[in-house]
């Protein structure tokens, strides 16, 4: 059953999503299409969600110059408990008909999965939940990857890490969700990123408690098979959360946050390829990060994630 809710705060953004050292630009505002603009030098940039602990939805745009420059943090509605919220998936906004946009994800609200709409329209915003899966209160990470992006992918992979270090995978239609096993193994696992997804696999960035950090590539065939390659040995140990965005055709922009001193870096990470991937860091971001739940919030449209 979904409970809607009229809210005061009106989500407003501004996310340039292009390649570093392209030749063109693309910028977009929340729920519009991007708009190219040629010939002028371009920047990757990550629009970093998070529900804080009062349980509101905000958003801040964090872009790869050296040092990395952020935003205003845009505060929305009210969408959970004080408290409740423990993890959540990518949220994506789109531009709604009757005007305005909308954003939606797939967030742990104490040990139930729920799907998150916010409506910023004529007349709104609103918001509203839809229950997902109950029972979830054994898992702590979760992803939603959806291959092609749009409104109608030809395939919804849901994953979630149990605190066993049992990853979960389930299909996703219309219909609900469909279990595809659990492979056991990852109880090392601090937090993890999605950073490529195609027709045929997933992959995973994460960073183990030891402080190393992997690629987890994991096909799309069954049984669940992935594939673990290291990428750095040691010194990520200190971060809570992690979080991806696409850098141009084949690299990947990664946010690392330390809730714990409220810091957050930025990284420009080549295409993946183990130990042999290069990875740049950019420096501290400005501002303070202590929010308890840190996801990709980005477009819709556009092309997906594609770091491996």
């Amino acid at each position: 059953m979904r409970t809607m809710r009229r809210t005061a705060a009106l989500l407003g953004a501004a996310v340039l999503l292009a390649g570093l050292g392209t030749a063109t630009a693309s910028a977009a505002k929340l729920g519009k299409p991007a708009t190219a603009t040629p010939k002028i030098q371009s920047i990757c940039s990550l629009d970093l969600g998070s529900i804080t602990a009062n349980g509101n939805y905000v958003d801040q745009v964090v872009s790869a110059a050296s040092p990395p420059v952020a935003s205003e943090r845009r505060v929305g509605p009210q969408v959970a408990q004080p408290g409740e919220t423990r993890a959540s998936a990518t949220w994506e906004f789109k531009p709604e008909p009757e005007g305005g946009s909308s954003d939606s994800g797939y967030a742990l609200y104490g040990d139930t999965l729920y799907s998150t709409v916010i409506n910023n329209v004529p007349g709104g915003p609103w918001w509203g939940r839809g229950l997902a899966m109950e029972d979830m209160g054994a898992y702590t990470s979760i992803a939603r990857a959806a291959y092609p992006k749009g409104d109608s992918p030809t395939r919804q992979y849901f994953y979630a890490l149990r605190n066993d270090g049992s990853l979960a995978r389930w299909k996703l239609d219309k219909t609900g969700f469909h279990p595809l096993g659990t492979y056991a193994g990852f109880s090392a696992v601090k937090t993890m990123t999605l950073i490529s997804t195609t027709s045929t696999y997933d992959t995973f960035l994460a960073t183990t408690k030891a402080g190393a950090l992997y690629t987890i590539h994991i096909p799309t065939t069954s049984p669940l098979t992935p594939v673990v390659k290291v990428v750095r040995s040691s010194t990520w140990q200190g971060f809570e959360a992690i979080v991806a965005e696409k850098c141009g055709t084949q690299s990947t922009l990664l946010a690392a946050i330390d809730t714990d001193t409220g810091s957050a870096y930025l990284y420009a990470i080549g295409h993946a390829n183990g130990t042999a991937t290069v990875i740049q860091s950019l420096g501290k971001v400005p501002g303070t990060f202590n929010d308890p739940v840190y996801f990709l919030r980005t477009s819709q449209a556009g092309t997906p994630l594609n770091g491996e």
